[in-house]
């Protein structure tokens, strides 16, 4: 098995040149096979997943949310493994792999929306309003852990629901939502438990969706969100479905593993064990910074 050691220069920074020579310096002693990647200005990460596209291997995506998701939806349909060595401010989808997957190889699902795919959460409404606060959430200025809480407190001045169709193959709801979450693992934001149930393997898209709330009401929810204390609320409609639909009358924007998407109508469903994922926390301790308090690697 060749593994492929992808590297964001963009997400790494300046931590580039550290994470380069422990990948090498333990890639070396334990593995037999192994490539070192990194993109740029002029080779993208697509570029160079292009030539690894007809063969068997485990292509670790080293950075953030965002390096997963551009791996994932160029990988997905090949026979390419995604492995994830979390350096970026987020690093949900590793959160929730440390939590459901089993060592070594495990199938994963796949959620489509419109012509893409995401691994982790999409959002909506004020949820997606903070997610694309790009300026505060990769701002160096301030703390990577408090990057989504700064968010938050910007976002929350310009907070109004919207107005929605949301389609289930069960039911059809319609109405002002504050937010709407479609999940397939359970972070986002940086730690936030939005989806405690949520598992990566099982097959089915977990929604949550809460009502017309009051600004205040959205402060008692996100901050229940922190610890995965929100499912007992009494205004939010949580269900498990296959495909959902979410139209606007009018283009929004929202949030799929980090990046921004717009549109009118966005069809999601689960694509069941679309994607293999190699899990091995190993490689992780071997290639991270032991100072990345935010990973929490005990």
């Amino acid at each position: 098995m060749r593994y492929v050691f992808l590297l964001n220069r963009f997400s790494l920074k300046d931590k580039l040149d550290g994470v380069l020579n422990r990948i090498d310096k333990y890639a070396k002693s334990m593995l037999s096979d192994y490539v070192i990647e990194i993109n740029n200005e002029k080779v993208s990460t697509e570029d160079i997943l292009d030539k690894y596209k007809n063969e068997e291997c485990v292509v670790f995506a080293i950075g953030g949310d965002g390096s997963v998701h551009r791996v994932v939806n160029k990988i997905q349909g090949t026979k390419n493994i995604l492995g994830v060595v979390p350096y970026g401010t987020g690093n949900d989808f590793y959160k929730a792999e440390r939590e459901c997957l089993k060592p070594g190889i495990n199938d994963v699902d796949l959620v489509k929306i419109n012509d893409d795919y995401f691994i982790n959460v999409a959002c909506f409404g004020i949820d997606a309003k903070i997610g694309n606060q790009e300026a505060v959430v990769h701002s160096k200025l301030i703390p990577a852990s408090q990057r989504y809480n700064a968010a938050i407190i910007k976002s929350f001045s310009e907070y109004k629901p919207i107005e929605l169709k949301i389609q289930t193959p069960e039911e059809e709801i319609e109405g002002r939502f504050a937010t709407v979450v479609v999940g397939n693992a359970r972070y986002y934001g940086g730690g936030y438990c939005i989806n405690p149930y949520g598992n990566p393997n099982d097959g089915l898209l977990d929604v949550l969706i809460p009502g017309d709330l009051s600004k205040l009401e959205v402060i008692k929810f996100i901050l229940g969100t922190k610890k995965g204390k929100h499912m007992n609320y009494d205004k939010l409609k949580y269900l498990k479905t296959d495909k959902i639909t979410i139209i606007s009358e009018n283009a929004i924007s929202a949030n799929v593993d980090g990046e921004r998407y717009t549109a009118k109508k966005f069809d999601i469903s689960i694509c069941p064990n679309k994607l293999r994922v190699y899990y091995n926390d190993d490689i992780t301790r071997m290639i991270n910074d032991k100072n990345q308090k935010m990973l929490k690697i005990k």
